[in-house]
């Protein structure tokens, strides 16, 4: 088995990082969802962050809607989806990211993704810094993508959670920083403009599990993977690829070759050549068969934080 290789090409991507399909069932419409708590209506799954002081000894038994974590400092969820799995619910595998670990959480399959929701809840408290309590959330990235074999179909791939058994592992993942989603902080309220607890809505976070770039299996990488050093750079960018057309590839004619002509070779090579997939705004567990992400998180002071995950096929919402 090849683990995936998260590789160091740098691309541009300028979109807004928005999902952009309609619901089949009816749920509030948009002015209302802004007069209301922030969330759409409809089926969905919630997912409960617990902030917890040093002293919370956290049990790791599977199950339940939670994960925890410090309510101070740094944690990481991590989040699975198989297309073969047989999951019907979001479960937790791990629920403990305390002492700046990571936790396992393991979504349903949906083939049009999920519009994704936030927002703080719980008693208010200061933070570290002595300001209202704040939690971030970042963009989340692979960290593991394979698929199976389309040949020889493997009877437990569906119970897999992770890539370490799987035959065909995704070998390209160009740019570990290509998100254009910023991260996104939550307060649980600001005293000097709203007295007392005040009222928290949910914030659309759906961006943060976008992803835009190239995908491909282990051969893929390999064969693009010219000079065999491990990275797609500008030194594998062909300078004369008879009996292929073009034959040089400076698109931009500004030596030496940089960016935009990785870019484009990569674009050819998927066209015209069948190789690599490129992902534009995608739901970021569509691009192989199971793939698993981790989102990290840094806590100030919140002591709940809810996730609802809304399947895109049965929720009317239109991202702003």
């Amino acid at each position: 088995m090849k683990r995936i290789a998260i590789l160091a090409v740098v691309l541009t991507v300028i979109a807004a990082l928005v999902i952009g399909i309609s619901g089949a069932m009816a749920a509030k419409p948009q002015n209302v969802i802004q007069r209301s708590n922030g969330f759409p209506s409809g089926e969905h799954f919630n997912l409960n962050i617990h902030g917890k002081a040093d002293t919370f000894v956290c049990d790791p038994t599977p199950g339940g809607g939670s994960v925890f974590v410090d309510q101070y400092g740094p944690a990481t969820i991590q989040y699975v989806v198989n297309k073969k799995s047989s999951v019907g619910n979001l479960t937790v595998l791990d629920p403990c990211a305390v002492d700046g670990g990571t936790a396992t959480v393991q979504l349903p399959y949906e083939a049009q993704g999920y519009y994704v929701f936030a927002r703080i809840l719980g008693k208010p408290n200061n933070g570290a810094s002595g300001n209202e309590s704040s939690i971030i959330l970042y963009p989340n990235v692979v960290v593991q993508a394979c698929n199976d074999d389309p040949a020889n179909p493997d009877p437990n791939f569906g119970n897999y959670t992770s890539c370490d058994d799987a035959l065909w592992a995704l070998g390209l993942i160009v740019g570990s920083n290509v998100y254009g989603a910023t991260p996104q902080g939550f307060v649980r309220f600001d005293p000097a403009a709203t007295p007392g607890k005040g009222n928290s809505r949910g914030v659309n976070i759906t961006p943060l599990f976008t992803y835009s770039g190239w995908a491909g299996n282990q051969t893929v990488f390999d064969v693009l993977d010219i000079n065999d050093d491990g990275a797609l750079t500008d030194a594998d960018v062909p300078g004369n690829l008879t009996p292929y057309e073009p034959a040089i590839w400076d698109y931009d004619v500004v030596a030496p070759i940089g960016v935009i002509d990785i870019n484009e070779w990569l674009h050819f090579a998927a066209d015209v050549l069948g190789i690599g997939t490129y992902y534009q705004n995608e739901w970021i567990f569509n691009i192989a068969d199971l793939v698993v992400t981790e989102q990290p998180i840094k806590n100030d002071g919140t002591k709940l934080l809810q996730i609802r995950f809304y399947p895109v096929d049965t929720t009317e919402f239109i991202p702003q």
